[in-house]
């Protein structure tokens, strides 16, 4: 007889075969004329930040009309994609007749564009109609979701989000202050560009943000309940380029070497490890809350949040932390368990101070209030599938108790 006694999370799926193509290498924004050819893009919507400085966008532009596809451009996204901002992006999109996204840039871009492309699907709805949760009443919603039809192509410039090749789109709903992914069948870009050429022209500050979000993916997802052997092999292998390179590349991106490993360890924890069976937790549970209501910088806020919040993890999971440690070069030999976990915080320490960045003081970093931190906990952290990807059992008091300690 069968034994059918049920495990916690007995079934993981790696939906690989829902993620786009990726693209990593030097020089690669410069294949985006004909990718776009061959998707049938004839005329693309381009959604960017604007990238102001860079000209990376009229260069973009420019392979573009080189190959007659026509463009169209809204450069009005901003950290933190609002709602608004998608559902202004779709009316260019639909104004201009266009029949394809290109965004260029970071998670915001991308996730404009994969938004606009879920409208557009979808008779024009707004936005947030689309945005995923655990209530019962959103998943019987969501079965009469149509899938989104035109293409996208990601051009990426940042080495954070992983947005490029991701299955949901990242939309702040401005009416209930919550960050949450709008959640629709082929959302996900066809193409995703990581040009090493491109992430070099980040500010150090920048690179050092958007890179810290891809180093909380990979530590998140080794840690989370919800895991894989894909998920956990592409989260250590990106720990370990971050550890090696994240330093070298934020003081001198012109090192050919630490740029492209830092792109990679994106690529892996972001879009991978994300769509193979991994999940995230409480540091990015709570601060999608946070950035949401302060609209502050997404790598930032968990720059700031990673120790406290993983402290508060170590004791669920502490052999996991001692992997990590290893990860990051620690000699951990004659180590306990915990003395090794130990020395994971250790290294994140010293990596934190080496880049400049505060941990805790969420008042006066961001302007977090007191009496927001239960609007937080319960819209973004409950209220999302986060609490499920957290190594420690979700409990309210505790969350509160703990946030409020890095008031």
């Amino acid at each position: 007889m069968i034994n059918d006694n049920i495990l916690q999370f007995p079934i993981l799926y790696a939906n690989h075969s829902r993620m786009g193509q990726v693209a990593v290498g030097w020089g690669g924004h410069k294949t985006v004329g004909n990718e776009c050819k061959a998707l049938g893009i004839k005329k693309a919507l381009i959604t960017t930040t604007g990238l102001r400085g860079t000209g990376i966008v009229e260069e973009i532009q420019s392979i573009l009309n080189y190959h007659d596809v026509s463009t169209e451009i809204f450069n009005k996204v901003t950290s933190n994609p609002k709602d608004h901002q998608i559902m202004a992006a779709y009316e260019v999109y639909k104004a201009a007749q266009c029949d394809g996204v290109v965004s260029v840039g970071g998670g915001s871009s991308h996730d404009c564009g994969k938004g606009v492309r879920v409208v557009a699907a979808n008779n024009g709805e707004h936005v947030t109609n689309f945005m995923g949760s655990t209530d019962p009443d959103w998943q019987k919603k969501a079965a009469k979701f149509k899938p989104c039809s035109a293409p996208q192509i990601a051009v990426n410039t940042t080495t954070g989000t992983g947005a490029e090749n991701s299955m949901g789109a990242a939309c702040t709903d401005t009416t209930t202050k919550v960050k949450r992914m709008a959640i629709v069948p082929n959302v996900c870009p066809q193409l995703a560009i990581n040009d090493p050429l491109l992430a070099r022209c980040q500010p150090p500050r920048i690179a050092a943000q958007t890179s810290w979000d891809a180093f909380t993916h990979a530590f998140e997802l080794y840690v989370s309940p919800i895991q894989s052997d894909y998920s956990l092999a592409l989260a250590y292998r990106s720990i370990k380029l971050i550890a090696e390179n994240l330093r070298e590349f934020v003081y001198n991106r012109m090192n050919a070497e630490a740029c492209k490993s830092i792109v990679w360890a994106s690529t892996l924890s972001g879009g991978f490890g994300l769509n193979s069976g991994g999940g995230i937790g409480i540091v990015h549970g709570l601060m999608h809350g946070l950035s949401a209501m302060y609209d502050s910088h997404h790598g930032l806020v968990n720059a700031a949040f990673t120790i406290p919040g993983e402290r508060y993890n170590q004791s669920a999971c502490p052999e996991r932390f001692a992997e990590m440690a290893q990860a990051m070069g620690v000699d951990t030999r004659g180590m306990t368990k915990v003395e090794a976990s130990d020395a994971w915080f250790e290294e994140v320490e010293r990596m934190l101070a080496d880049l400049n960045f505060e941990t805790g003081n969420l008042s006066q970093q961001f302007g977090l209030r007191k009496e927001d931190i239960p609007h937080i906990i319960k819209e973004q952290y409950e209220g999302g599938f986060m609490t499920q990807g957290n190594p420690r059992s979700y409990n309210y008091d505790e969350v509160v108790a703990l946030f409020e300690s890095q008031l």
